[in-house]
């Protein structure tokens, strides 16, 4: 009988804390334009490179390679016993269901669509059911509802440069992309996607897009990002993305070559204004902040942590580690506060983790094949009210196999971190992802999804269940590979740098992931799996017209799309919802106000100048709408602020065409 092997030690852990002493650069985003899927060539030709240039450069794998074979000589892989735990895992409960499974296809005739190499798989699906997947170079789109492409017959998978075509700056080239990300915000309905162009200080760019609407074939609005933020000759790679509820955080690698041992400057940290990018403005309001640093010493490879229901506060928190080390237990936990408008807040933890996480070694597949496992950096990682779990590539010490290092923040204002190695005495694990998949944010229930590989499994990928009891599930084959991997003619293959993973916002339980998979002749692709945390739900009338819902036995009431403890509601807050913005007339808000009081309703310039008193006046509790005509106002941008007293209620963006 196979198991998985999980590693604890349970111990006192200190907690240094620092405040951050960061730079904040101010930068206002011009290169922008619209972009229309419906108008995309049909014969969108590309032409790329099978092997993504490797990040770093070359000496960046042989710095890695050594580490590995040092890493190799220290923790030798080996058949393990099992520890004294392994009891808690619960294979007779806590399983996943597949609820639907595919891979990535061609429109005309439903082969499987290859991937690259590495496989940079990401995914976004909307509460409509709307699916984007991406990876390397290519958008895939699919009506789940309606059982069909979402994008036209004459494109039905289009390259990413379709979205740069309407670009018109000189002097730049943008003709490649890598690095695709796609994100979908439940509050405002909508898709977000970026991807890297170019690879020097003058080309480097960071391509963002947000979707017009919640239909993504149709119109986004695009800006280009610098690649060079701080003019100090350095290009941009390695992105990562989370939103809350005014901004984007975008984390990017600034390097001064093409190497990230030696060329290696910083990891930055971009935050962009959401109201003005949703709104298509042709300008947005940024700020990029650097030299983040710990004890005089630069953090790496800043992981966002995205929050489990969506954008939420203006908080927004950071994982960082010692991505290269054989073996370490340091963690640091990064906090930026305050709007785009508001004074940049930054404090840095360092954390003791209780179970050291290492650099993983190559991971083994058939045909004398080996998979390239990267470093150390966590890979993921999710926020449910103040705890964060987080995942990344490493060691198991005990066994010597590529694993999984499962991290626990308990509390993030006052942390502490605990954490697992996920490992299996035979199939070797790489690139997972985490997501939150509990019936309501008092639940701690999450799936990991990750890659798989051994010398007798062909490559696929794989879920565990991580449940509020605090115990694993039995590991579960989302998809079985066919063959080995050998897309590069030699021993090492790249084996997928992501996993995309994204709960389905308004369905309990459910989770989309897109993995990697062999199959053919030594090729790879994308394999999208639709899971689900099997519940029992019923529901029934309290009486007064509101509805009980009966989630295993438990009640819950229903609150802006989140299920909460029946007679523990806590007042949800609704995201205020503008329109049309921007516009050249009237302009609508709708809030809620908590309970009937007098409110004040102002109007603000972009400098903080009051404009115009519009309202004092008593206004019920409950969701209102405030309208006015801003016909008369200059072209440019506003903020709307609702006061009760000197508490604000409302502070919202528009703007004026």
């Amino acid at each position: 009988m196979r198991y998985l092997l999980f590693a604890l030690i349970i111990t006192s852990i200190p907690v240094f804390a620092q405040q951050g002493e960061v730079k904040v650069t101010k930068i206002k985003v011009t290169d922008s334009w619209r972009v229309n899927t419906n108008d995309f060539n049909p014969a969108d030709a590309t032409i790329r490179q099978v092997q993504a240039p490797f990040p770093g450069g070359e000496g960046e794998k042989a710095q890695l390679i050594r580490l590995k074979e040092r890493s190799a000589e220290l923790y030798p892989k080996k058949v393990s016993s099992l520890p004294d735990i392994w009891s808690a895992i619960r294979a007779d409960k806590d399983s996943l269901t597949i609820a639907d499974s595919f891979p990535a296809r061609f429109f005309l005739n439903d082969a499987n669509l290859q991937g690259g190499t590495p496989n940079d798989n990401t995914l976004a699906i909307s509460n409509a059911g709307h699916l984007l997947v991406s990876w390397n170079t290519q958008l895939w789109g699919y009506d789940m509802v309606n059982d069909s492409f979402l994008f036209k017959s004459t494109n039905p998978h289009p390259s990413l440069l379709a979205f740069i075509s309407g670009y018109t700056e000189s002097g730049l080239v943008l003709n490649d992309a890598f690095d695709p990300k796609l994100y979908y915000d439940p509050h405002a309905d909508r898709f977000f996607m970026m991807f890297l162009s170019g690879r020097d200080s003058i080309n480097s760019s960071s391509i963002i897009a947000f979707s017009e609407t919640n239909y993504p074939s149709g119109n986004w609005y695009a800006y280009r990002l610098t690649g060079n933020p701080l003019n100090d000759g350095t290009w941009t790679d390695y992105p990562q993305v989370a939103f809350n509820n005014h901004s984007m955080y975008l984390t990017l690698n600034q390097l001064n070559g093409g190497d990230w041992v030696t060329d290696f400057d910083q990891t930055v940290i971009w935050q962009i204004d959401l109201d003005g990018a949703y709104a298509g403005a042709q300008t947005l309001d940024t700020k990029v902040i650097s030299d983040i640093e710990y004890g005089g010493k630069k953090l790496r490879y800043l992981r966002p942590v995205k929050t489990a229901n969506g954008p939420s506060d203006d908080d927004m928190f950071f994982i960082s580690n010692r991505p290269r080390a054989l073996s370490n237990d340091s963690v640091w936990l990064v906090r930026v506060t305050g709007t785009i408008d508001d004074p940049t807040g930054t404090e840095i933890t360092l954390l003791k983790s209780d179970v050291n996480y290492g650099i993983p070694p190559y991971a083994d597949q058939a045909g004398n094949q080996t998979f390239w496992t990267n470093d150390a950096r966590a890979l993921g990682a999710v926020r449910v009210q103040n705890e964060i779990q987080f995942v990344g590539n490493s060691i198991d010490h005990n066994n010597g196999n590529a694993s999984i290092y499962h991290g626990v923040i308990a509390d993030a204002y006052n942390p502490t971190l605990s954490a697992r190695i996920i490992s299996d005495p035979v199939k070797e694990f790489g690139f997972p992802n985490i997501e939150f998949v509990g019936t309501n944010l008092n639940a701690r229930d999450f799936v990991i999804n990750f890659n798989h590989t051994s010398e007798t499994d062909f490559a696929g990928n794989s879920a565990i269940l991580y449940n509020s009891e605090r115990v694993y599930g039995p590991l579960q084959t989302l998809k079985k590979g066919s063959t080995y991997v050998n897309m590069l003619g030699g021993n090492d293959e790249r084996w997928g740098d992501y996993i995309g993973l994204q709960r389905k916002f308004n369905e309990l339980n459910t989770v989309w992931a897109a993995g990697y998979f062999s199959y053919g002749s030594q090729r790879a692709g994308t394999w999208i799996s639709e899971l689900k945390y099997p519940i029992e739900i019923d529901s029934t009338s309290d009486g007064s017209g509101s509805t009980i819902y009966i989630v295993n036995g438990d009640s819950f009431v229903l609150i802006h799309g989140n299920y909460y403890p029946l007679g523990t509601q806590e007042v949800v807050k609704s995201k205020p919802r503008i329109f049309p913005n921007p516009t050249l007339d009237y302009i609508t808000f709708e809030f809620d106000n908590p309970q009937t009081s007098r409110l004040n309703v102002d109007v603000y310039d972009v400098n903080g100048r009051l404009h115009s008193s519009l309202l004092n006046t008593t206004v019920i509790e409950g969701k209102n709408e405030l309208r006015f005509n801003i016909s008369h106002f200059s072209s440019g941008v506003y903020y709307v602020v609702i006061k009760s007293n000197d508490n604000i209620l409302l502070k919202e963006k528009f703007v004026k065409d």
